[in-house]
């Protein structure tokens, strides 16, 4: 038997999860999948290109490392989440209180006049439908849409933007992303879920060059030959920004913010900015990969996280743009429920995401994992498709088409205001 096979057993037989089909079933709806293999021109060709988008900025925050859920949107009365993390269990007198069930990490604490605002959701119990817990294989399925028996060319946001272009206002050299701190390790094609090299892409090693000197020219970069030849490397980014009066977190994750909020003061930010939230020290491992001391590392970045994403909302809200901005965050996997022996958490299955923005239906959405004694790596299923969120990105914010994007056809979340 696989450790799926048993892992759904056990927890059906816990009471975790009902005895029924899947649960991939319930969000994909009855149309034809492609081959096991296709390739992305297949599912380019699926439908001709839709309308163009709508002019409203995604920030995609990338939480390097994969986050633990459980610390992050802590079960305080799960008497197994005490029992499984003896070390690493945080108390419920310190937490953020939400629900009789559930409450924050306290490092959160910036983010609560966005949530009482209702401008924040937590997307509960979202993952991929396997994982193999290996770093390189699961963030590609990430960035690329991918099934596991999959394999594409092409980013999820390359096929996404191909079929829903800019209008035609847009300057052709204009930019059609921008992503600030490392983004992937492919040497080919290093361009996360825009690979595919169709796109205007620039990314930006170190985000504080680029304030410094406010041209891509003068920073560690790497570009999109689309970007290069159509002049968008060059004439993108030569603007003089003025200050602003809010003040972001002297790190290079509140540096990547700030440059997000100038550009959209300027109305020149692409449809995407992509931002790696990273160790200080540029170890993943001192974020959000918590194999060992975990009390340690985990808090941190959560409060860096809270704090410059609170200083983003700021930001957007006083030059006017907050109604048309969307932050999701992503990550290739969470984090078991079990503690390990280094004090720390291995890789896990399922994940929470923080969705926010002026248009963003705040609270609690999908279903919190359950905590669950199956192995120290693993966990449980996610209840939700991570390819929901981005089709309730490209339909429900962009106002385009996700048909074609992925190799069938995913129910978008209840997320967003009109």
């Amino acid at each position: 038997m696989n450790r799926r096979k048993f892992l759904a057993r056990s927890l059906a037989a816990t009471g975790a999860l009902p005895l029924t089909s899947a649960p991939w079933t319930a969000f994909a709806a009855d149309t034809p999948t492609l081959s096991s293999t296709p390739s992305s021109a297949s599912i380019s060709a699926l439908t001709p290109a839709s309308a163009p988008i709508a002019q409203k900025l995604l920030i995609l925050v990338y939480l390097k490392g994969g986050n633990d859920a459980y610390n992050t949107f802590v079960p305080h009365n799960d008497a197994r989440y005490k029992k499984l993390r003896p070390n690493i269990a945080l108390q419920r007198e310190g937490l953020i209180h939400v629900s009789d069930s559930h409450g924050f990490h306290p490092a959160l604490a910036a983010l609560i006049p966005a949530w009482e605002a209702k401008q924040v959701a937590l997307v509960q119990g979202i993952g991929q439908q396997e994982i193999t817990n290996q770093h390189y294989r699961d963030l590609e399925m990430q960035f690329t849409g991918a099934s596991p028996d999959q394999y594409f060319d092409q980013g999820w946001l390359t096929r996404a933007l191909l079929k829903n272009p800019q209008p035609a206002s847009i300057p052709k050299s204009a930019l059609d992303a921008i992503a600030f701190d490392d983004l992937d390790i492919r040497e080919a094609d290093p361009m996360g879920p825009f690979r595919g090299q169709k796109l205007r892409v620039v990314q930006m090693q170190h985000p504080s060059e680029w304030l410094a000197n406010r041209t891509v020219i003068g920073t560690k970069h790497t570009s999109t030959p689309a970007a290069i030849t159509s002049g968008a490397e060059k004439s993108f980014l030569q603007a003089d920004i003025a200050p602003r009066n809010t003040n972001f977190p002297a790190d290079a994750f509140g540096d990547a913010l700030k440059s997000a909020v100038q550009l959209a003061s300027l109305g020149m930010a692409p449809p995407v900015i992509h931002i790696t939230l990273n160790a200080l020290d540029g170890d993943q491992h001192n974020a959000f990969d918590t194999h060992w001391t975990q009390l340690k590392y985990h808090g941190a970045v959560l409060a860096r996280l809270a704090n410059g994403l609170a200083a983003l909302r700021e930001g957007m809200i006083e030059i006017g743009k907050w109604n048309d901005t969307l932050v999701a965050t992503y990550d290739e996997f969470g984090r078991s429920p079990k503690e390990n022996i280094d004090k720390g958490t291995h890789h896990g299955w399922g994940s929470a995401q923080f969705v926010m923005g002026g248009r963003v239906k705040g609270g609690l959405h999908g279903e919190a994992l359950p905590v669950v004694d199956v192995f120290s790596i693993d966990g449980p299923p996610p209840v939700i498709d991570y390819r929901q969120l981005y089709t309730t990105i490209i339909e429900s914010w962009w106002g385009g088409s996700a048909a074609g994007v992925f190799d069938r056809r995913f129910k978008t979340l209840d997320l967003l205001t009109t």
